[in-house]
């Protein structure tokens, strides 16, 4: 049976691909790079993104081509398949760095004594029972999640008032600030390129009409979300303290203080936080395994039972430790990450252009 998902979902499902991740540790690379003037990134970033969504749908009457694309029922062609198999190596690639970050993260503030091995086990099966119910529930879920995040980001500004420091944000930009801020515009896009996860769903819109407007809303809000939290981290914080620390945002969120009584708000902020990157790492599991069935033309799931075993496997095993994840997460993905994900975008312009070229099929 087709699943469907509404384009509010699809919103909600952009969004928490970008910020979910994000949010972990990317600020502390940008203002490691850019400083006091990270703040710029974000904004910066929006209009090119949005250029690619555009280049990426096509002109307005192609839009209705994209309700064909990579059903598992389709006449494979082979740019279908190249498509298909770069954009597997991409979710392959992103969902061992996501699942390590949670991991790490969790055993470093919430369960320090737990062994990762133990950690790692049990967030593959919440993330797997998650995927194996299908697109449908693996998006309300995310939309439930990530909605009651978003609204606990957009009150971190009164929460923080009294903790923000101007100071923080001196000097203003200049000229001088041009190359950090494109280094770190660099070192960020394949963080925020990750929004084209969507287009292994594409053929799950309805209406598809509206789903370069539902992509557009939800790149907006994610970066205003991540826009939110890097101002702030920089403004309560100050630069220092951002470059410095691991989880930034984690630290971040620990200057909450309402009253003697009420200063640790953390813990509930974390709770919101972990469905939704667990919900993006259940959205991961699932179009991996449609690639799979899509290339080997089986409406089956019995693969992703044992791939999310050995996912859950490398990502322990690929990874030393948390520093070798860190690096892996700032510099290499930045350069292998942007590269694949420019590579499927220019794969699916060219799937959407030719959908029927019976001459490719094989």
């Amino acid at each position: 049976m087709i699943q469907k998902i509404s384009n509010l979902q699809l919103s909600l499902l952009v969004a928490n691909f970008v910020f979910s991740s994000a949010v972990i540790s990317l600020p502390q690379l940008i203002v490691q790079i850019a400083g006091q003037n990270g703040w710029l990134v974000p904004i910066i970033l929006f209009p090119v993104i949005i250029l690619l969504i555009y280049i990426v749908f096509g002109r307005k009457k192609n839009v209705e081509r994209l309700h064909h694309l990579f059903s598992v029922e389709k006449k494979r062609t082979i740019f279908d398949k190249v498509f298909i198999v770069f954009f597997f190596i991409t979710l392959f690639l992103i969902f061992i760095r996501d699942l390590r970050g949670v991991v790490d993260f969790v055993a470093s503030v919430l369960l320090p004594t737990t062994p990762i091995d133990i950690i790692t086990i049990l967030s593959v099966l919440v993330i797997l029972y998650i995927a194996m119910a299908g697109l449908e529930v693996v998006t309300r879920i995310n939309s439930l999640n990530f909605g009651l995040l978003m609204l606990t980001i957009l009150i971190l500004p009164i929460l923080l008032l009294n903790e923000i420091d101007i100071k923080n944000l001196q000097p203003l930009p200049s000229f001088r600030t041009v190359a950090a801020v494109s280094k770190s515009i660099f070192l960020s896009f394949a963080s925020v390129g990750e929004i084209f996860l969507f287009l292994i769903v594409i053929s799950c819109v309805k209406p598809i009409e509206s789903a370069r407007k539902a992509v557009m809303f939800g790149t907006g809000l994610s970066i205003l979300l991540f826009f939110i939290i890097l101002f702030l981290e920089i403004s309560v914080l100050g630069v220092k303290v951002v470059r410095e620390a691991t989880y930034p945002s984690f630290i971040m969120i620990q200057q909450i203080n309402l009253t003697d009584f009420l200063d640790r708000l953390d813990p509930i902020i974390v709770v919101l936080w972990l469905p939704t990157i667990i919900s993006k790492i259940a959205f991961l599991l699932y179009a991996m395994d449609h690639c799979i069935r899509f290339l080997f033309n089986a409406d089956t799931t019995k693969y992703i039972f044992p791939g999310a075993l050995i996912l859950g496997y490398l990502s322990i095993l690929l990874f030393k430790n948390n520093m070798d994840y860190l690096h892996f997460s700032f510099f290499t993905w930045a350069s292998l990450g942007m590269g694949l994900e420019l590579i499927v975008i220019g794969l699916f312009v060219l799937v959407r252009r030719f959908p029927k070229d019976k001459k490719q099929d094989i």
